[in-house]
């Protein structure tokens, strides 16, 4: 084959490739959003200060996550924080290790987490995974598959509409538009033998789009009946909102950002001692 037309062919690949892209980006029916570090991290403590969306077929999320190029599904690391709209007590914990091997935990919480904000994180060492809430380990993973979280993750938010409707619930397009909140981000670096092994780096308190940090992301994937788009990130009075739309009406429009303390303090533990009964609240 000539030179010439092996450079004709490779265009033509090219071109072709993104009309399929721009193609499969369209044929979504939804706007939604995802932020995310340009940087990758391996281990350390990742805490945000969030109020989820309520709604049947949707979520709410911080995740991390091994962005490979190229993909492969043999090297999938990933810890998520996913708070599904259509529960109003419970957050799902979830890390995925390589061949996409889910490890889920469902957890009760004493609260709504779409009525107020709340501190939620999670640990990440070479020997667990802990999850947090306002401060309090709620569970722990820290068996075997935990050796395998050794990759690089950058540190994502997003908000999208699953096509899973046994895991995320029916969706009715005519309740869009859906706003999840974020008030704050940190990462503390693990530093074992210092302190509590943890060091915090940096917090963003979502002023702005610091974009020396961060990437407003513009993909889909299969399974997401949302298209990411620029739009639907917006920052507002100190807080970043994410957002869930239709393709017509983009950005937010949600009035103002109440955050208040409603939640009554909630039951952490409680244990019976020799001749006493301690009850511990948050």
């Amino acid at each position: 084959m000539k030179p010439m037309t092996q450079k004709l062919l490779a265009r033509f690949a090219l071109v072709f490739l993104l009309l399929n892209g721009i193609a499969f980006s369209q044929s979504k029916p939804y706007r939604g959003a995802e932020y995310r570090t340009k940087e990758s991290y391996t281990y350390g403590r990742f805490e945000v200060r969030m109020k989820s969306a309520a709604g049947s077929g949707i979520l709410t999320t911080l995740f991390t996550y091994h962005d490979s190029s190229p993909f492969s599904v043999a090297n999938w690391n990933e810890i998520d924080i996913e708070i599904m709209g259509r529960y109003s007590n419970e957050v799902q914990y979830n890390t995925i290790t390589p061949n996409r091997i889910d490890h889920v935990r469902r957890q009760v919480v004493k609260f709504n987490p779409h009525q107020s904000f709340h501190v939620h994180a999670f640990e990440w060492t070479p020997d667990y995974v802990a999850w947090f809430v306002d401060g309090y380990e709620v569970y722990r993973q820290t068996e075997a598959h935990v050796a395998t979280l050794t990759r690089p993750q950058k540190i994502m938010m997003n908000m999208w509409q699953p096509a899973a409707v046994a895991w995320a619930g029916a969706f009715d397009p005519n309740t869009l538009p859906f706003y999840g909140y974020y008030d704050w981000v940190k990462y503390y670096a693990y530093t074992p033998g210092e302190g509590d092994n943890f060091t915090l780096q940096w917090t963003d308190n979502f002023d702005n789009w610091d974009q020396s940090r961060w990437d407003k992301a513009t993909h889909t994937f299969d399974g997401n009946n949302a298209q990411f788009i620029h739009d639907n990130i917006v920052f507002r009075n100190g807080y970043m909102i994410l957002c869930l739309t239709t393709p017509e009406a983009t950005g937010y429009r949600g009035g103002t950002i109440i955050d208040l303390d409603i939640n009554p303090p909630y039951l952490v533990w409680a244990r019976a001692e020799a001749n006493r009964f301690l009850v511990f609240f948050s």
